[in-house]
């Protein structure tokens, strides 16, 4: 059984506090396996799985464990596309003030009080939002992260003892809440937030597309160019490298200085990139071959890393 049908089977959702313990006590007993001195790092209220050492290795792979509420509305992933995104982004926000005024006028019709329908107005867009945050799991994440955790886990089982010493793993809790598993680790590892190269794996399971997209101080570094030398095209995955400007990817790259997120897509005319069904109903499926394409050319990058 692969790590994705594991996890899958298993460990269908990661949300609250006894499901992420499951999880944690089953990476940690991988890791194990392995022959990786591992842990859970309390950072805030947050829970990282680390394996390895994030403030000695050359690069730090990593994904988030935690997995996502249910929503009518898929999270829309198109990296490439930034006027399609905001418009999107601002179509859901319209919608939700358009659902908060239409309530809050009908409270004002009964009531004839302004103040009674500012207030059910308020109440009402912050519940909707936490709602979309907070709301009941949605057992279905094969895609979004489930595929990133079985990336980072298949990784840590390919790479040679003799190279472990330059990579570290960190599996981050509570991305789906803000990233703020990751804020929280940087917290504890500033010189790892300032100076160390970070991969970060999220959605990797749909699509031919490998978008890999670096900070600007990510690209310029020569662990960088081996990156690249590393992530070549084959049968079904094109890599494709761009910057962080003009690109969007919210996840916990984000909080390292040099961070590059990565993550795989379809394409379509006009739309360009993107990545369907996140976090909805049908987020059911993902490509053993991209796990095995990231964790057989990753293992490349970390023996060439090992080499200079």
């Amino acid at each position: 059984m692969t790590f994705l049908q594991e996890l899958t089977e298993r460990f269908p959702i990661r949300k609250s506090r006894e499901q992420k313990d499951a999880f944690l006590r089953y990476a940690q007993a991988q890791a194990r396996r392995m022959g990786y001195k591992a842990a859970i790092s309390e950072d805030a209220r947050h829970r990282n799985f680390v394996a390895g050492d994030p403030d000695r290795a050359a690069v730090l792979f990593t994904a988030h464990y935690d997995t996502p509420a249910n929503m009518v509305l898929p999270n829309l992933i198109i990296p490439r596309n930034l006027p399609l995104y905001f418009g999107y982004q601002l179509a859901i926000v319209a919608l939700l003030f358009l659902l908060c005024a239409a309530l809050s006028f009908g409270i004002f019709a009964l009531t004839q009080s302004g103040p009674a329908a500012l207030i059910t107005f308020l109440i009402a867009y912050y519940a909707l939002l936490l709602v979309l945050i907070m709301g009941p799991a949605n057992r279905h994440n094969v895609n979004d992260n489930t595929s990133g955790v079985a990336a980072v886990l298949r990784l840590m089982e390919r790479l040679p003892e003799e190279v472990r010493d330059q990579a570290a793993f960190v599996l981050f809790d509570d991305e789906e809440k803000g990233r703020q598993g990751s804020k929280a680790f940087v917290v504890r590892h500033p010189e790892v937030k300032k100076s160390t190269l970070v991969f970060n794996m999220d959605c990797v399971g749909v699509g031919e597309h490998l978008l890999i997209i670096g900070k600007n101080y990510a690209r310029p570094l020569p662990d960088y160019a081996l990156l690249q030398q590393c992530l070549t095209p084959e049968a079904g995955i094109t890599p494709h490298f761009y910057p962080s400007t003009g690109t969007t990817m919210n996840s916990d790259q984000r909080a390292f200085r040099r961070g590059v997120g990565c993550v795989c897509c379809k394409r379509r005319p006009i739309v360009g990139y993107y990545t369907p069904s996140v976090h909805t109903r049908r987020d059911t499926v993902a490509d053993e071959g991209n796990i095995e394409y990231l964790a057989r050319h990753l293992t490349d990058f970390v023996k060439a890393l090992a080499e200079n």
